[in-house]
């Protein structure tokens, strides 16, 4: 049962990452596809490189994840 309940937390972890992955690629997408967005963001190569920099921290997340705990 204790098995159960890590691969349970496991997995939600796992959800989690790769949901505020998905997040921060479409914040990105968004970003590159709308001409309103450079008008609204002061610094918007700041903001890209930001957002680039969230997905690059949950996917290492996602990587010692699968590495050390599957």
């Amino acid at each position: 049962k204790m098995s159960n309940y890590r691969d349970n937390l496991i997995k939600a972890l796992q959800k989690h990452f790769e949901a505020k992955i998905t997040y921060h690629v479409m914040n990105v997408e968004v970003l590159l596809g709308s001409h309103t967005g450079v008008a609204d963001h002061p610094d918007f190569m700041g903001t890209l490189e930001n957002e680039i920099k969230q997905i690059s921290s949950y996917k290492d997340k996602l990587g010692v994840l699968e590495k050390y705990f599957k």
